[in-house]
């Protein structure tokens, strides 16, 4: 019986250390995500973007229907603009030459969105960002942040086009991402 409890013990621990133990396999990758909004008035989203949350735009280009449709983009080539933010991360606005693409219903909670939902800001100062989204008329999903956890506030926003946009405050942020602080590298 003790030998059992023991060996049961043992393959509890080896499946809790292999859970945590490295993949296999991962992505390489050289540069932080980019996601890409689809959009049907680029200029108007610039406007939010670069306007309102103060995004910096590294990059504005036209791809021509020959290259997007071989790509699998759309057939009628697009406009894409690279957006930067403070941190590094970059956002892409996309907006196809001819036809735009259909807008999705702006489901009344953000989680009834199917597939890629919103973009989240992990930011310093909560009070300030809300107060410049509301002196710009920004549609805030509720009235104030709301304190999620112990310390965390969060704000869920709409985009001119309605995409959720997200703002958190993090009380300890190399807390909530110490991979980004192992070596104090940011503060």
């Amino acid at each position: 019986m003790k030998k059992t409890v023991l060996m049961v013990h043992f393959g509890l621990l080896l499946t809790a250390f292999s859970a945590h133990a490295e993949q296999p396999w991962s992505l390489k990758m050289v540069v932080p995500m980019e996601p890409g909004i689809v959009c049907n008035d680029i200029d108007l989203m610039l406007k939010f973007y670069v306007g309102v949350l103060g995004l910096k735009v590294v990059a504005d280009a036209n791809t021509a229907p020959e290259m997007s449709k071989r790509f699998g983009a759309t057939p009628h080539g697009y406009r894409i603009v690279r957006l930067q933010t403070p941190y590094g991360e970059r956002i892409k606005l996309v907006q196809p030459n001819n036809r735009p693409p259909k807008p999705e219903p702006v489901p009344l909670w953000v989680y009834e969105r199917h597939g890629f939902a919103y973009l989240t800001f992990v930011i310093a100062d909560m009070k300030d960002v809300v107060k410049r989204l509301k002196e710009h008329g920004v549609k805030l999903v509720s009235e104030e942040p709301v304190e999620v956890r112990k310390g965390v506030f969060a704000q869920y926003s709409l985009d001119p086009e309605g995409n959720y946009v997200e703002f958190v405050e993090y009380p300890d942020v190399p807390s909530y991402r110490p991979d980004l602080f192992k070596w104090r590298q940011f503060f």
